[in-house]
């Protein structure tokens, strides 16, 4: 299969197989930490957003053909993340791009502790599960693998607020009032007013109802406490810009 003019040069990359919550996460600290890398994903939407956030992408229409990742230069990437939704889709692909390239890293994702074992014999030498800071622990297995050998030894959860600071990142909340304009939007939407500078990555319902990895087109009501992933200060400034609250009037007070 030809590679498309835009991938031709890409050499040492990474590969990001879906571009769900956990891949979009991904991407940002990859773009942050200045790793040249391709996003692969099937669905339209999804890659309307890694477009929106500047990340160069492909669209194949088929992710179990060898072809698709052969034309995002898996023979000459250093490593593959398989973060696809369903289990059975990551294990096909660890198994093809390992037989593409013997000396890829290759980093997957495994929804079920079950399905570790069938990773690592499909090939992949790392595997993430549910129970990890997935995306910042996969970003640390590309960049600093000794590190996370240390922090595997520890509480992963008691160092979250330290990788992000690393990142540059922190995990911010905001509760949407009534009259802000982004009640009724999808996730989607609302990313893509963002520009790619953070990612929802939970959503509480007013009931108390967590949401964790969101489908993007779960729509926001009024009263929802939106968590989203990114810098800090432009986080608040979006959903600021957004929240159209009205002014508090003190009883008793005159002018």
């Amino acid at each position: 299969m030809t590679t498309p003019a835009h991938l031709a040069d890409l050499k040492d990359h990474v590969i990001i197989c879906g571009y769900g919550s956990l891949g979009r996460t991904l991407a940002m600290n990859l773009a942050a930490a200045q790793i040249p890398f391709v996003v692969i994903d099937n669905q339209r939407q999804r890659l309307r957003l890694a477009q929106q956030s500047g990340h160069l992408f492909y669209r194949g229409d088929d992710l179990m053909d060898e072809n698709e990742l052969l034309a995002v230069g898996v023979d000459r990437a250093r490593t593959l993340v398989a973060v696809l939704a369903d289990d059975a889709s990551n294990v096909f692909i660890t198994l093809i791009a390992r037989r593409l390239n013997p000396n890829l890293q290759i980093l997957a994702y495994g929804e079920l502790p079950a399905t570790e074992s069938k990773l690592r014999f499909a090939g992949a030498d790392h595997v993430v599960l549910p129970s990890s800071i997935s995306a910042q622990r996969i970003v640390q297995l590309i960049t600093r693998p000794n590190v996370l050998d240390f922090l595997e030894e520890k509480d992963e959860r008691s160092h979250l607020i330290e990788l992000l600071s690393q990142l540059d990142l922190q995990i911010e909340e905001f509760t949407l009032p009534l009259e802000s304009s982004l009640v009724g939007l999808a996730i989607a939407e609302v990313e893509a007013k963002g520009r790619g500078r953070f990612i929802i990555v939970a959503v509480r319902h007013q009931n108390g109802t967590l949401v964790t990895h969101p489908p993007l087109t779960l729509s926001l009501a009024p009263g929802d406490t939106v968590i989203a992933l990114g810098r800090a200060a432009e986080i608040k400034t979006f959903f600021r810009q957004y929240a159209q609250r009205q002014p508090i009037r003190y009883r008793g007070l005159r002018n």
